[in-house]
């Protein structure tokens, strides 16, 4: 395809962006300011940007963004649902779970979760009953042990996971909990799919970004334009 019939592929992309919601051809042709006579200019634009699995759109019908992560976070685009995605070991003599510790951190910066959904095995699970707030409304993933302490084998059961919450939220990763093997996968993970990652530092309540908004911004950049 010829570079020239490209010329509003940044353009679709960051109204997509802007507006947060599906959009049809018509509104496109009247944004971009393109003649109805000449749409095919856009059909070509839209599908440069499906063949690289940016956008989904169903034949004559609307047309989205493939996946809200990481483009939403980058972008700032309002009203799109948050989810988290974390680790947990199991109690011992913790008495709050780092999932809700992250959580509410969190929180405090602005971000909330339609889902929280946690990686861990089924006896970790029976530990924390009672002990964590109902109101996190947490959704359990169980491994065995000896999956968790395998790396290929995490990515391998997560990944259907996150194709999934990449989907329809922004996704925030956390791998503060968990096995260490457990950890490197995500961390393995998050930078494939340039999801944004956190480490909480349990006593100082501390959180870091390991892939923050910034990091991604940098490697996305090209694609950022104002429409």
């Amino acid at each position: 395809m010829k570079r020239t019939n490209r010329k509003y592929v940044r353009r679709i992309l960051g109204l997509l962006l802007k507006h947060g919601r599906e959009s049809r051809s018509g509104e496109f042709l009247e944004l971009l300011g393109i003649p109805s006579k000449n749409k095919s200019s856009l059909s070509n634009n839209l599908d440069v940007l499906e063949r690289f699995n940016f956008i989904a759109r169903a034949k004559r019908g609307p047309i989205r963004l493939k996946f809200k992560t990481p483009l939403c976070f980058v972008a700032n685009t309002p009203n799109v649902p948050y989810a988290y995605l974390g680790l947990l070991g199991v109690k011992d003599k913790r008495e709050i779970s780092e999932t809700e510790t992250a959580v509410k951190i969190l929180g405090s910066l602005g971000l909330r979760f339609e889902r929280i959904v946690v990686i861990t095995t089924p006896e970790a699970v029976g530990s924390w009953s009672g002990a964590i707030s109902p109101e996190l409304r947490i959704e359990w993933h169980t491994l065995s042990k000896d999956e968790l302490n395998k790396i290929e084998k995490v990515e391998e059961r997560v990944k259907p996971k996150l194709a999934e919450l990449m989907e329809k939220y922004v996704l925030i990763m956390d791998c503060t909990s968990g096995t260490r093997p457990a950890g490197i996968a995500y961390y393995k993970l998050a930078t494939r799919y340039k999801i944004p990652l956190i480490h909480v530092y349990e006593p100082e309540k501390e959180l870091v970004w390991l892939i923050s908004k910034e990091d991604l911004e940098k490697e996305l950049k090209h694609l950022f334009v104002c429409p």
